[in-house]
């Protein structure tokens, strides 16, 4: 396991129960979009098993977003499984929180950008066969 993916501290106190993470995915036609989504969801859940962890889509794939959060109770944090702040996270998201009142939730930010995406960014087109050299300096 990476320094990156190593479980951290809950900084809770003991016997006080996290939030529930959920998961936001867009949503696909491709079957492998949903099967890439539910590896990285049960990764999570095997890094993190003191952490209740759901999947919620935006559209096109269930579960959808609403009836996720329409089974949880308590506190819920959505971690936007999108790449930057367009429409889906500045509006879909916080109407979809605003609409499950019965809850406490936060929106995290979405993935990028990151630095961790930057190298996965360079590994895969080191994968593809594009060796990428430092740059040259002036």
């Amino acid at each position: 396991m990476t320094a990156s993916l190593r479980p951290f501290p809950s900084g809770r106190p003991t016997g006080e129960r996290p939030p529930t993470l959920v998961a936001v995915a867009h949503g696909s036609r491709d079957p492998a979009a949903l099967r890439t989504v539910t590896a990285l969801v049960n990764a999570v859940r095997a890094l993190r098993p003191d952490v209740p962890v759901r999947l919620g889509h935006i559209e096109l794939n269930r579960p959808l977003l609403e009836d996720t959060l329409a089974a949880l109770r308590g506190e819920a944090v959505l971690v936007p499984l999108l790449l930057g702040r367009g429409y889906h996270v500045k509006e879909d998201l916080p109407a979809a929180a605003a609409r499950a009142a019965h809850l406490t939730t936060r929106i995290a930010a979405p993935l990028g950008p990151h630095p961790l995406l930057a190298e996965a960014l360079h590994a895969r087109l080191n994968e593809a066969g594009r060796r990428l050299r430092a740059p040259r300096r002036p």
